[in-house]
């Protein structure tokens, strides 16, 4: 079979195999040259069928790619790129998946590739890592932003979107600067903000330990993301520090215009604050993929008795609906269920309401 592009793939983790294995799944005319450190991934990948070619230390192979992804954390970047630079053609296309893009670019340019590389970040992920954690469907209708120099010739551009497009995600083009501004916002603050929260119920709580007790519902869900690595959000915010100590700073002015409202007693600004909240948070697209990788879970409105887990269960499995996590929710402030489910994917979780509303029972997806 001769196939159109060979795609290079410059490690193998959860980004660079779902990549591969979507990539393989969608369309027969791409060939796939991988690369990682682990020989294992790479030949799981190989049995798979996921990569044509599996390189360790020889990256003569290489020479072949009309496109390299560097499927690396930031700071392994620049070493990564070295190795592989002399070994790829004048017109092959350099991107990669990093979570900043500031950094990227300014290694890329002392690389002297600036004209060749176009960033990259696609908005979808997971809390698992490592090429197991790889799923064909991981970029399904997500966002995946790309950031080029004004040097990029155009055609490189389009080339890289048409890549993206046969992963089935959504390109979306920015400057680097804008990348980091908006991740900074919406990812990056976001993760430092849940792990603040989390790290100041711990330091308030007591020896009876009641905070950690009762923390369910509501603030499980804002802090979730508290759950992440430590060394991976370490490397984000190092990278993007910039960014993240402007919004942290913007935060700081609204957290203080809070707190002079709320010691005022001032109820018609303490209402506005939270509708204005209400309302630009109810204006998000629902369905998009998120930066923040979205749980899906829902609730089930039962009465907490023995054996309602295994029926609940049993009914699922019937089906051929797969579950992440079933359990009861004890701390059910703004709950209207008492058992709460948390499915693989958004179909998995449309087909378990379905089943079980048809069984009679009030089901409510979390939003």
């Amino acid at each position: 079979m001769k196939h159109e592009l060979t795609i290079g793939l410059a490690g193998l983790g959860l980004i660079g195999g779902s990549i591969a294995q979507a990539l393989r799944n969608r369309s027969d005319k791409y060939r796939i040259i991988a690369w990682d450190r682990d020989s294992k991934t790479l030949e799981k990948a190989l049995s798979d069928r996921a990569i044509d070619i599996a390189v360790t230390s020889e990256l003569t192979e290489f020479q072949a790619c009309d496109m390299v992804f560097l499927c690396v954390p930031v700071y392994a970047m620049k070493t990564v790129l070295e190795m592989l630079m002399p070994h790829l053609r004048p017109d092959c296309v350099i991107t990669d998946v990093g979570s900043t893009k500031g950094d990227v670019s300014r290694i890329m340019a002392e690389a002297g590739v600036s004209d060749k590389y176009i960033g990259g970040h696609p908005l979808a992920g997971s809390e698992k890592s490592g090429y197991q954690a790889a799923k064909a469907n991981l970029f399904e209708n997500a966002y995946y932003v790309i950031t080029a120099d004004e040097s990029t010739p155009e055609h490189r551009k389009q080339l890289l979107k048409s890549v993206i497009r046969d992963l089935r995600a959504i390109p979306l083009e920015m400057t680097p600067e804008e990348h980091d501004r908006v991740t900074a916002a919406i990812s990056h603050v976001p993760h430092v903000v849940a792990s603040l929260l989390v790290n100041l119920v711990k330091r308030l709580d007591g020896p009876e330990e009641y905070m950690k007790t009762i923390a369910a519902g509501g603030f499980k869900d804002i802090t979730r993301i508290a759950s992440s690595s430590p060394e991976l959000w370490t490397g984000i915010c190092l990278s993007n520090r910039e960014k993240v100590l402007q919004t942290l700073a913007v935060l700081e002015e609204h957290l203080s215009e809070f707190c002079s409202m709320l010691q005022q007693g001032d109820k018609e600004k303490l209402t506005d604050f939270f509708r204005t909240a209400r309302v630009y948070r109810n204006s998000f697209a629902d369905m998009q993929k998120s930066i923040i990788q979205r749980d899906f879970d829902i609730v089930v409105d039962v009465e907490d008795k023995p054996g309602i887990i295994a029926t609940i269960a049993t009914a699922l499995a019937q089906k051929g609906i797969n579950i992440k996590n079933i359990g009861i929710v004890h701390s059910r402030e703004n709950e209207e269920g008492a058992l709460e489910i948390r499915f693989e994917d958004q179909e998995s979780m449309n087909a378990g309401m379905e089943t079980l509303r048809a069984l009679g029972y009030g089901v409510k997806a979390r939003v």
